[in-house]
């Protein structure tokens, strides 16, 4: 029968009608009995359909029956329905068996023989449902090409032209005719060159002048020598191109006229090394001698007349000699020079680049990465407080954590218990952080079930914006609901896919607080 219930009911209303209680949970009336809710048992099959008809319960306390039809029984324990085969022969069999000459059909229960004809065995072991046929070993005679000859020692099959018979080897070792005369030249047969065809063209080196002498005549001759296999290469005479060449005396005395040093020459060129073993710097030419012995650091500077001693920097010189021979970093190794001509390695770290103007001795050093951070979470402030883009898309009046009980309930951090009652207020923003309850996806609902869009906006923690319905079914992410000033009431939270996950969202009025 159907019930009228009361409109607009208050949450935990009972209602009865002819002794049977209901009760309002805030989205649905439930069945009480025996002081215990029966959550949704508004939800029952009335009609049974088969494939051959259907019932219809009509009454509260109607009965459907399930009986076993042919071959088949059931029987009821507890709430359960067992239905059991009683056999009854099998649906599925092979009736008729075709062969290459003849046709066998069962009838009933026949029985189907299965023989081995000629060389052939068949074979069903004990306790197997697999059946053998095996070929019986048989001789070379049985074959229908094979001749029924029986052969001698040493014959091999041939092929007659009707079939395959005995008859004689021709292979070494066999009883037939003897081969070997051909790999041997044991006998009167044996390869003869001139008897083949399609021979090569024999090739005579007549260009090359072979002859049988060991040693060559003419210029650049080539000889062969048959006894040993080698072919010579005789030079050819150079001998009219070397012109005689007399060395007469009076060249002797002139060479030796050029090189002769007399005994005064050698005497000066000993003292002349002996003063320049003693010579000091301030002798030479160009070096003023008038200047003190040097102090400890100076060089040799010139002043427009002589080189005379200064400071290393003196002079307005190119060279430099202030130079640093160490260079240090905070919390890294010191680098030294080693030598006066030492290198340092100016070396590109992650996201530098460097490049170098010999021109204009110039160092350029550039970042590779692009100034800012390009994405929200790489900036330092909101890693350091664990944000990402959804958590601040909207501002909101709370933002309720959600987590699940397995597949049985949501909970959330600011409300105790499983599936609590959410409350809200019109004309303001409610946000869900969603990134606890993978599996679980989250909609917003009216009182009777159906999917509220309105004022739903989903933003995913890379930033990526849904609204309306396509905000719902999520499972990571924040949710924002704005929810509109002219709503008020009940509605209700639902996991997709578990029914238990449910609870009320309890909409205040702004203008009657």
């Amino acid at each position: 029968m159907a019930v009228n219930f009361p409109g607009s009911p208050e949450i935990n209303d009972i209602y009865t009608v002819d002794n049977t209680s209901w009760q309002w949970d805030g989205s649905v009336w439930n069945l009480i009995g025996s002081g215990i809710t029966i959550a949704g048992r508004q939800d029952l099959f009335s009609t049974i359909v088969g494939d051959s008809g259907q019932t219809t319960a009509n009454q509260n306390d109607d009965t459907l029956t399930i009986a076993g039809g042919d071959n088949v029984t059931t029987s009821v324990s507890g709430d359960v329905i067992t239905i059991n085969s009683q056999g009854g022969g099998a649906a599925d069999a092979i009736k008729t068996v075709l062969t290459d000459d003849g046709t066998f059909i069962a009838s009933g229960e026949d029985t189907l023989n299965i023989l081995g004809g000629t060389n052939i065995a068949t074979d069903l072991p004990t306790d197997s449902s697999n059946l053998n046929i095996n070929l019986v070993p048989f001789e070379i005679g049985f074959l229908s090409n094979v001749s029924d000859t029986t052969p001698t020692s040493g014959q091999v099959l041939k092929w007659d032209g009707s079939q395959w018979a005995p008859g004689t080897d021709v292979a070494e070792g066999g009883a037939g005719l003897d081969a070997d005369t051909l790999d041997g030249f044991e006998g009167t047969y044996y390869l003869d060159y001139n008897n083949f065809t399609n021979t090569p063209d024999v090739v005579t080196l007549t260009d090359l002048s072979v002859g049988n002498e060991l040693t060559a005549t003419g210029d650049g001759a080539i000889s062969y020598d048959n006894t040993t296999g080698v072919f010579r290469y005789t030079p050819p005479d150079l001998s009219s191109f070397i012109t005689d060449y007399t060395v007469t005396e009076e060249d002797v005395t002139q060479h030796e006229a050029a090189i002769t040093i007399t005994e005064s020459q050698i005497s000066d060129l000993q003292t002349y090394l002996t003063n320049i073993n003693s010579l000091s710097i301030d002798e030479l030419n160009d070096v003023d001698t008038t200047t003190s012995a040097p102090s400890d650091g100076q060089v040799l500077a010139w002043d427009n007349g002589n080189s005379v001693w200064a400071p290393s920097n003196a002079g307005g010189g190119e060279t430099n000699q202030n130079a640093f021979s160490n260079i240090a970093v905070s919390g890294q190794t010191t680098v030294e020079a080693d030598s006066v001509t030492d290198t340092l390695n100016i070396a590109a770290g992650t996201g530098i680049s460097l490049a170098t103007d010999a021109g204009t001795d110039t160092l350029t050093i550039t970042s590779t990465v692009s100034a800012g951070a390009s994405d929200f979470d790489e900036l330092g402030d909101v890693t350091s407080a664990s944000l990402s883009v959804d958590k601040i898309y909207l501002p909101a009046i709370t933002r309720l954590v959600v987590d699940n009980v397995g597949s049985t309930a949501y909970t959330f951090d600011q409300y105790a218990g499983n599936n609590p009652t959410v409350f809200a207020i019109n004309g303001t923003t409610i946000a869900f952080d969603l990134d606890g309850i993978l599996g679980h996806p989250f909609l917003i609902q009216t009182a009777a079930g159906n999917n509220y869009n309105t004022g739903l906006i989903h933003v995913s923690s890379t930033g990526t914006v849904s609204t309306g319905s396509n905000a719902q079914g999520q499972t990571s992410g924040t949710l924002y609901w704005k929810i509109p000033l002219g709503i008020s009431g009940n509605y209700r939270y639902q996991c997709s896919i578990h029914g238990s996950m449910v609870g009320i969202i309890t909409i205040k009025n702004f203008t009657a607080i």
